[in-house]
Order: structure tokens, then sequence, then C-alpha cells
């Protein structure tokens, strides 16, 4: 099994994306992240982990 790109705190976007997403678990190349839906209400979705690439905190 090889090691998971993302770690659980991480900084994500999906790679088309714009919108920063917060890593909450990582399983089998699948990462749940939770970031705010347009209205403000916080939400959880699954990826896949090639879909995603990392943001950098500054």
């Amino acid at each position: 099994m090889s090691k998971p790109t993302f770690e659980e705190g991480a900084w994500v976007k999906e790679k088309m994306g714009t919108k920063g997403m917060t890593v909450v678990s990582v399983s089998d190349g699948e990462v749940r992240c939770s970031f705010d839906d347009e209205e403000g209400e916080p939400i959880e979705e699954t990826f896949r982990e090639e879909d995603l690439e990392a943001l950098d905190q500054k």
C-alpha cells in the first residue's frame, strides 16, 4: 500500500477547481474534505486522491 499524498488537516483543492478545502481523512485513495458551501454551511465530501492538489499555507 502506498503512502497517502495528503494528511489530515492539509489544505487542498480540486486540480480544476478554486475552492480550498481541509482534509478530514484519507483512506484507500479517497480523501474526505470539509468546506463551506455557497450559503456558508459546512459540508464534507469525498474526492479521489489523484483529483486533488495541495495548497500552500503561508
